[in-house]
């Protein structure tokens, strides 16, 4: 009997004030970036393990940098494992690919291990409750949209879900720049 897939895939309403600046600029291509945890007066602040995070996703092949440059960032060793664990932000410059999404899932994989410790047995870290929010940066010739899906599950289940939400026709259509901000009227011809 198949396991039953259980969790929400909502929309995350991001915009691109609430993107560090070098995600908004960053080459398209398959790069993940790992937005900060939180912002503490215009610094970013990460858990001071990613380091370790990042090196280990890059060693299993994943091209995955900080959202925010060196001088831009701090570290805190005063998370909870579970409020790190819980959200994850990651931003892509691109359209979400089958082999972007793997990325993603191992690096919210990897984030849960390092939070539960190098002891915490794999089905524990499969079992842990996440969020994963996705913040999409698609270019077009006239434009930048930024589409944001947050997925709460079961870190076993996030990709199923990704895939999903990937795959629903309703996400194919570009949204405008700016909410209300639709393109002009052709009044040619």
């Amino acid at each position: 009997m198949a396991k039953e897939i259980t969790g929400t895939v909502t929309r995350w309403d991001v915009s691109a004030a609430d993107l560090p600046e070098m995600v908004l600029t960053v080459p398209t291509g398959d790069r993940v970036l790992l937005l900060p945890d939180s912002s503490i007066d215009g610094m970013a602040v990460y858990r001071d393990d990613v380091a370790g995070l990042i090196k280990t996703l890059r060693h299993r092949g994943v091209d995955i940098d900080f959202a925010c440059a060196r001088e831009d960032r701090r570290y805190l060793s005063e998370y909870g494992a579970t409020a790190v664990v819980a959200t994850i932000g990651i931003a892509v410059a691109t359209t979400l690919t089958t082999d972007l999404v793997k990325s993603i899932v191992l690096t919210a994989w990897q984030r849960a291990r390092s939070s539960l410790g190098p002891n915490c047995p794999d089905e524990e870290v499969d079992e842990a409750h996440v969020t994963v929010k996705i913040a999409e940066i698609v270019r077009t010739e006239n434009e930048t949209a930024i589409r944001g899906l947050e997925i709460t599950s079961q870190l076993a289940d996030i990709e199923r879900l990704i895939q999903a939400a990937v795959s629903d026709p309703a996400r194919a259509e570009l949204p405008p720049a700016d909410p209300g901000d639709a393109a002009p009227e052709d009044t040619t011809g």
